[in-house]
């Protein structure tokens, strides 16, 4: 699925703005590590042009399925980000642009929205995510969701730089 809006449209609405409500598909599939699946997401936002520039602002927002990073249980995530993107015809452009600048050159008569949505929706991720502050993910021991119940598992971890101590007090590191 695509959405792609046309540079003389733009152009003929002389200042105005275009309106946008779109649902659109996100292609995310192993963009990033802990994404099991990913909603349709909705495009809200305003396309126009000013000074030669072609500017598309908006909010892209919906929900991912997310693996938790610490129980590995799945869990919805929620997500509502803001996205401004520029736009200059190639042949217009007498300067390099390069992508620090943030002003997208324009190859042809439309502009495809969806790629800056994708990117704009995966920057606004952590890094690592989890199903809530309280997670407290699975016993290193034997693997149980220590969410769901005790295991009654000891976890004893000394620090390497004290073992001497410990086995100064008889206690061996496990």
């Amino acid at each position: 699925m695509c959405m792609k809006l046309k540079k003389n449209q733009l152009l003929q609405l002389r200042g105005g703005k275009f309106p946008i409500d779109e649902t659109v598909k996100l292609n995310l599939a192993r963009k990033h590590q802990q994404l099991i699946s990913a909603e349709p997401a909705r495009f809200t936002g305003e396309a126009y042009t000013t000074s030669g520039l072609f500017i598309v602002e908006g909010r892209v927002s919906g929900e991912l399925t997310m693996e938790c990073a610490r129980c590995l249980v799945k869990f919805p995530y929620r997500y509502n980000v803001a996205i401004k993107e520029t736009f200059m015809d190639e042949n217009q452009i007498e300067f390099d642009v390069d992508e620090e600048m943030e002003i997208h050159p324009l190859e042809d008569d439309e502009i495809d929205i969806i790629p800056y949505l994708e990117a704009a929706l995966l920057l606004s991720l952590p890094h690592t995510l989890v199903c809530g502050e309280d997670c407290k993910g699975l016993c290193p021991e034997c693997g149980t969701n220590r969410n769901e119940k005790d295991c009654g598992c000891v976890v004893e971890r000394i620090d390497p730089r004290l073992a001497v101590l410990g086995e100064l007090f008889g206690k061996q590191d496990k």
